[in-house]
């Protein structure tokens, strides 16, 4: 199976000579059928509308045509529908399925699938579930890309929509939007963006581009831009094997959101539940990922150094650093650069800004994680507050402005493992080979987890990491996930 996967085509805004150059060469290929994944036209007007319809009725394959946010501007879904075909749709083979739908919100840039949507993808992946070869595509980035500026229009619902995809076992997200190619493989899932196949808008000088994808028992994706091809081949499925009698090397308990103050937003008796339960599993190293306090004031700062009475380190959240915050935190818990030895070597990050949700790691910093991912410690981890990949049950705001380019550095150092503290709910994900692990709120009573407030307990052996919740009233587990080392 071969797809030739292209979009943001931005009729009429387009370089006719990238435009002809790519259908001569889809045209002349063996691939099976085209996505385009959105951006067809510019503004949704009908004039639009035609010229685009008048030039893509040169190619000579099949096409899918997702629609995009600029093709939903000015009542332009109804054009869409009218002129192209159905904004939802399923293409199905002997061993595959394509499902493509519309995450459009008319005459905005973010994108979201809707409720409706939603429960559409999930009754057709029950469907479909057999199908050796899944693929879904809407126009809508699903994680952060590298070099496209501030994060800000990734979908709303971009958590749940991946807890879906890869419990389903979709093989394959195409999507668009971004003007920028990039890859991610997500634990079994290949996450592919496209580039702009045409359009003057290209980001960072980059060429214009497309994907040459093709599907056996390999995801081989070729990205074709004016003057070079790059291939990534990936395996279907991943090996999971564990060695039970492996080597366990240490523990550490991950903790967030314990918002001390005096008002009942903070949970006393949870947390000094937790903390018990924190002692008797004698862990190597205790981390706090923010969010400590609920208000940068001296009497939450004076109070919580009463609680804290193990060794931690800190990092801190928007709460840890409004008001007063800012030169409180330092003073009481101070942030440490980094902790190195022979086994381990922790990075830690202050994503957060003074009075902000919004945070930020920014170049200085990013620098940084580059030099330290040079020391010779057998395991690296870095350490910030704000997530850096959608968290389910919650909505997605981009709250880390540059987490496109965080994700690739920190993917393309093969940092081990990143701790993360934000959204109140917890999460364990593998993407390329960095482990990215979430805190749920500890003893916060705004927390968004059924299983209730809790913190994690991440074991690192040598030839897996085991990553578990603990109930912060109970003492219940509840297992993340297990992954295997490389």
């Amino acid at each position: 199976m071969k797809i030739a996967h292209i979009s943001d085509t931005h009729f009429p805004h387009i370089i006719k000579e990238s435009f002809d150059r790519t259908v001569e060469m889809i045209n002349n290929s063996d691939v099976d059928f085209v996505i385009h994944t959105g951006d067809l036209v510019d503004r949704g007007y009908l004039r639009e509308y035609e010229e685009a319809i008048k030039a893509f009725s040169m190619v000579k394959k099949p096409i899918i045509f997702v629609p995009g946010n600029h093709d939903g501007k000015n009542v332009g879904l109804k054009l869409f529908e009218n002129l192209i075909g159905p904004l939802s749709g399923v293409k199905e083979g002997k061993d595959y399925v394509i499902l493509y739908l519309n995450s459009v919100i008319p005459d905005m840039n973010e994108g979201r699938i809707s409720n409706s949507s939603f429960l559409w993808l999930k009754e057709k992946l029950r469907k479909y579930i057999d199908k050796r070869i899944k693929i879904v595509s809407f126009h809508h980035h699903l994680v952060p890309v590298p070099n496209t500026g501030r994060e800000r229009n990734v979908l709303f619902n971009s958590g749940d929509v991946i807890d879906i995809l890869i419990k389903y076992g979709v093989n394959l997200v195409l999507s668009g939007h971004k003007h920028y190619p990039n890859i991610y493989q997500l634990e079994d899932l290949l996450i592919v963006n496209a580039g702009t196949m045409c359009s003057v808008k290209t980001r960072l000088g980059d060429k214009n581009s497309f994907n040459i994808i093709e599907i056996d028992d390999k995801i081989r994706v070729k990205t074709l831009r004016m003057d070079e091809i790059r291939e990534r081949v990936y395996t279907r499925k991943k090996e999971r094997i564990y060695n039970v009698e492996s080597e366990k090397l240490f523990r550490i308990v991950q903790i967030a959101g314990t918002f001390i103050d005096e008002t009942d937003i903070f949970n006393k008796k949870m947390f000094l539940n937790a903390f018990k339960k924190i002692e008797e599993l004698n862990p190597d190293f205790i981390v706090h990922c923010g969010d400590i306090v609920n208000e940068g004031l001296i009497k939450n700062y004076a109070l919580a150094s009463k609680y804290f009475n193990l060794p931690i380190f800190f990092v801190p959240g928007p709460r840890d650093i409004n008001y007063l915050g800012y030169n409180l935190f330092p003073k009481y818990f101070g942030l440490k650069e980094r902790h190195i030895t022979k086994k381990v070597a922790f990075k830690f990050l202050n994503s957060s800004q003074y009075d902000s949700d919004v945070g930020v790691v920014g170049r200085g910093q990013l620098n940084k994680i580059k030099q330290f991912s040079r020391n010779l410690s057998e395991f690296k981890i870095v350490v910030l507050h704000h997530n850096l990949l959608p968290i389910e049950n919650t909505r997605e705001k981009g709250l880390l402005e540059d987490a496109g380019d965080v994700l690739y550095e920190l993917t393309r150092l093969k940092i081990d493992l990143v701790l993360t503290g934000h959204s109140s709910h917890p999460s364990a994900r593998k993407i390329e080979d960095t482990l990215i692990v979430n805190a749920n709120s500890l003893s916060c009573k705004k927390q968004r987890s059924l299983f209730g407030n809790s913190f994690n307990v991440i074991d690192v052996y040598k030839d897996f990491i085991y990553v578990s919740e603990i109930q912060s009233l109970s003492g219940s587990r509840h297992v993340l996930g297990i992954w295997k080392r490389k």
